[in-house]
Protein backbone atom coordinates (compact mmCIF):
# COMPACT_ATOMS: atom_id res chain seq x y z
CA UNK A 1 0.00 0.00 0.00
CA UNK A 2 1.86 3.22 -0.77
CA UNK A 3 0.40 6.64 0.68
CA UNK A 4 1.46 9.73 -0.68
CA UNK A 5 0.75 12.80 1.06
CA UNK A 6 1.03 15.96 -0.74
CA UNK A 7 1.29 19.29 1.08
CA UNK A 8 -0.04 22.82 -0.20
CA UNK A 9 1.38 25.17 1.02
CA UNK A 10 1.61 28.80 -0.29
CA UNK A 11 4.10 31.01 1.72
CA UNK A 12 4.71 34.49 0.41
CA UNK A 13 6.36 34.50 -3.13
CA UNK A 14 6.11 30.87 -3.42
CA UNK A 15 2.95 28.98 -5.84
CA UNK A 16 1.14 25.55 -5.23
CA UNK A 17 3.56 24.02 -7.99
CA UNK A 18 6.77 25.54 -5.77
CA UNK A 19 5.30 23.63 -2.64
CA UNK A 20 7.14 20.69 -1.70
CA UNK A 21 5.32 17.25 -2.14
CA UNK A 22 6.03 14.39 0.46
CA UNK A 23 5.46 10.44 -0.40
CA UNK A 24 5.41 7.70 2.45
CA UNK A 25 5.16 3.76 2.08
CA UNK A 26 3.40 2.02 4.51
CA UNK A 27 4.64 -1.37 5.18
CA UNK A 28 2.45 -2.08 7.48
CA UNK A 29 -1.07 -3.03 6.59
CA UNK A 30 -3.98 -2.59 8.47
CA UNK A 31 -5.11 -4.69 11.45
CA UNK A 32 -7.69 -7.34 9.95
CA UNK A 33 -10.55 -8.40 12.35
CA UNK A 34 -10.59 -11.32 14.58
CA UNK A 35 -14.60 -11.10 14.69
CA UNK A 36 -17.83 -9.24 14.27
CA UNK A 37 -20.44 -8.98 17.05
CA UNK A 38 -23.89 -10.36 15.61
CA UNK A 39 -27.55 -11.06 17.83
CA UNK A 40 -27.11 -8.91 20.03
CA UNK A 41 -29.21 -8.83 22.89
CA UNK A 42 -29.70 -5.89 25.69
CA UNK A 43 -26.96 -4.05 26.73
CA UNK A 44 -23.50 -4.88 25.05
CA UNK A 45 -20.50 -2.73 25.17
CA UNK A 46 -17.00 -2.88 23.44
CA UNK A 47 -13.68 -1.30 24.44
CA UNK A 48 -11.13 -1.38 21.98
CA UNK A 49 -7.39 -2.12 22.48
CA UNK A 50 -6.97 1.68 22.38
CA UNK A 51 -9.35 2.88 23.92
CA UNK A 52 -9.99 4.41 27.42
CA UNK A 53 -13.45 4.21 27.58
CA UNK A 54 -16.20 1.86 27.12
CA UNK A 55 -18.86 2.44 24.08
CA UNK A 56 -22.03 0.77 22.71
CA UNK A 57 -21.84 -2.22 20.43
CA UNK A 58 -23.71 -2.58 17.43
CA UNK A 59 -24.23 -5.37 14.89
CA UNK A 60 -21.52 -6.25 13.03
CA UNK A 61 -18.79 -4.40 14.75
CA UNK A 62 -15.89 -5.98 14.55
CA UNK A 63 -13.34 -7.03 17.00
CA UNK A 64 -9.84 -6.39 16.91
CA UNK A 65 -6.91 -8.09 19.32
CA UNK A 66 -7.09 -6.81 22.65
CA UNK A 67 -10.43 -6.15 22.32
CA UNK A 68 -12.72 -6.31 24.89
CA UNK A 69 -16.93 -6.89 25.49
CA UNK A 70 -19.29 -6.87 28.11
CA UNK A 71 -23.07 -7.92 28.39
CA UNK A 72 -24.98 -6.63 31.32
CA UNK A 73 -27.57 -9.23 33.17
CA UNK A 74 -29.85 -10.14 30.72
CA UNK A 75 -27.84 -8.92 27.70
CA UNK A 76 -25.99 -11.44 25.11
CA UNK A 77 -24.30 -11.69 21.65
CA UNK A 78 -22.43 -13.86 19.27
CA UNK A 79 -18.67 -13.51 18.21
CA UNK A 80 -18.64 -15.11 14.55
CA UNK A 81 -14.60 -15.45 14.54
CA UNK A 82 -13.57 -14.41 10.85
CA UNK A 83 -11.56 -16.86 8.92
CA UNK A 84 -13.19 -19.83 10.16
CA UNK A 85 -16.66 -18.72 11.08
CA UNK A 86 -16.61 -20.31 14.86
CA UNK A 87 -18.82 -19.00 16.89
CA UNK A 88 -18.76 -17.67 20.32
CA UNK A 89 -22.18 -16.93 22.49
CA UNK A 90 -21.40 -14.13 25.66
CA UNK A 91 -24.60 -14.55 28.09
CA UNK A 92 -25.28 -12.25 30.36
CA UNK A 93 -23.43 -10.07 32.71
CA UNK A 94 -20.17 -11.06 30.92
CA UNK A 95 -16.49 -9.62 30.35
CA UNK A 96 -14.14 -11.16 27.56
CA UNK A 97 -11.22 -10.01 25.80
CA UNK A 98 -9.96 -11.16 22.40
CA UNK A 99 -6.30 -12.39 22.92
CA UNK A 100 -3.72 -11.79 20.44
CA UNK A 101 -3.23 -15.68 18.56
CA UNK A 102 -0.51 -17.95 18.47
CA UNK A 103 -1.77 -20.67 15.92
CA UNK A 104 -0.10 -24.13 15.41
CA UNK A 105 0.49 -24.63 11.81
CA UNK A 106 -2.08 -26.10 10.13
CA UNK A 107 -4.61 -25.17 12.57
CA UNK A 108 -6.64 -22.38 12.83
CA UNK A 109 -6.77 -20.75 16.31
CA UNK A 110 -9.30 -18.62 17.98
CA UNK A 111 -8.21 -17.31 21.50
CA UNK A 112 -10.42 -15.67 24.36
CA UNK A 113 -10.10 -14.25 28.04
CA UNK A 114 -13.27 -14.84 29.96
CA UNK A 115 -12.87 -12.73 32.44
CA UNK A 116 -16.92 -13.03 33.79
CA UNK A 117 -19.63 -14.90 32.86
CA UNK A 118 -20.51 -17.45 30.13
CA UNK A 119 -19.86 -18.18 27.00
CA UNK A 120 -20.70 -21.34 24.30
CA UNK A 121 -18.32 -22.13 22.01
CA UNK A 122 -19.14 -23.74 18.63
CA UNK A 123 -16.69 -24.71 16.24
CA UNK A 124 -17.37 -25.42 12.58
CA UNK A 125 -14.55 -27.64 11.80
CA UNK A 126 -13.49 -29.20 15.18
CA UNK A 127 -10.56 -31.69 13.21
CA UNK A 128 -8.64 -28.68 12.04
CA UNK A 129 -9.79 -25.67 14.94
CA UNK A 130 -9.18 -25.30 18.47
CA UNK A 131 -10.20 -22.92 20.89
CA UNK A 132 -7.98 -21.61 23.89
CA UNK A 133 -10.01 -19.96 26.30
CA UNK A 134 -8.14 -18.48 29.31
CA UNK A 135 -9.93 -17.55 32.64
CA UNK A 136 -8.32 -16.17 35.74
CA UNK A 137 -8.33 -19.48 37.56
CA UNK A 138 -7.56 -21.69 34.21
CA UNK A 139 -6.42 -21.96 30.37
CA UNK A 140 -8.79 -24.84 28.38
CA UNK A 141 -8.02 -25.87 25.15
CA UNK A 142 -10.92 -27.81 22.81
CA UNK A 143 -11.02 -28.87 19.45
CA UNK A 144 -14.12 -29.79 19.82
CA UNK A 145 -17.90 -28.35 20.64
CA UNK A 146 -17.73 -27.51 23.97
CA UNK A 147 -19.34 -25.47 26.83
CA UNK A 148 -17.01 -23.46 29.09
CA UNK A 149 -19.05 -21.85 32.37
Amino acid sequence: MLLVLALSASPLGCTAEDAPTVATTSTTPPPSPRAHLRGLKGNVQIKRATADEWSTASEGVPLFENDKVRTVEGAGADLVFSGNGSTVHLGGDSLIGIAETRPRPGRQRTDLTVLRGRIDAELEQPSTQSLSVTTPAATIQAGREIVFQ
